[in-house]
């Protein structure tokens, strides 16, 4: 585990800063935070984060999805997401990519959730105002149960990315994925953000969005679903 960790942070950070004829790195941030004084003591920090680079006919991307928050003191929420992709592209509308991702979140019951492997990324819709991308990833997975020992199996993935541009400065994006074991179709994760960007320039927007991350038999006494609101300031560099 340690090492595929190490890699996960070595091989971006490589790829991103490689010599060779690239695009400009491009990265997209979503920041939230809050905070209450007074009768109620609150604080709030949530994160999105993604960047890519490409020279064709590869690309990498990095995506990081993270959230804390307190209340009058007391941890009630930590949880972080991070996902590394490396395409390879036949064509202009299918792609080869390889996943590797790694979950840590404090109150689900789990230690540590980890996942890889190969798959094919397919470009279905390419409108002006409409675009869509269908997934699919056949996985190795790790769950680390907090005292029930580690389950590792075969699983896939298939998932979506849909984006509508409503008009010029406003746009609205789903992302939603699916992952389930070959073995027990009963042991599945689902993951979905919905979210609208209002832009202000060419680099803010500002962005609200809905998560859903549920887990159809989470470890025992542990709540199927957590959803998370959020109104963020986005920066696209």
């Amino acid at each position: 585990m340690k090492r595929i960790l190490v890699f996960s942070i070595i091989l971006p950070l490589f790829l991103l800063s490689a010599e060779v004829e690239t695009t400009e790195l491009k990265t997209h941030t979503e920041l939230s935070y809050i905070q209450t004084s007074g009768n109620t003591d609150t604080k709030s920090f949530g994160l999105d984060f993604s960047a890519e680079k490409s020279w064709k006919p590869h690309k990498v991307t990095l995506d990081v999805d993270a959230y804390y928050a307190e209340n009058d003191g007391d941890v009630s929420k930590n949880v972080w997401k991070s996902e590394i992709n490396y395409y390879y592209f036949f064509n202009d509308d299918l792609e080869f990519d390889y996943l590797l991702g790694y979950k840590k979140d404090r109150f689900s019951g789990f230690d540590y959730q980890m996942y890889t492997g190969p798959g094919l990324k397919y470009r279905a819709l390419n409108l002006p105002k409409h675009t869509l991308f269908l997934s699919g990833n056949v996985l190795y997975s790790v769950d680390k149960i907090k005292e029930a020992g580690t389950d590792s199996y075969a699983s896939w993935r298939a998932g979506l990315d849909y984006e509508y541009r409503i008009v010029e400065n406003l746009k609205f994006k789903e992302e939603a994925n699916i992952r389930s074991q070959f073995s027990d179709l009963k042991n599945y994760f689902v993951y979905s953000k919905s979210s609208i960007e209002s832009k202000i320039n060419d680099h803010f927007s500002l962005g609200v969005s809905y998560k859903i991350d549920y887990k159809n038999t989470p470890p025992e006494g542990k709540k199927k679903s957590d959803r998370t609101f959020m109104v963020s300031l986005v920066i696209d560099w």
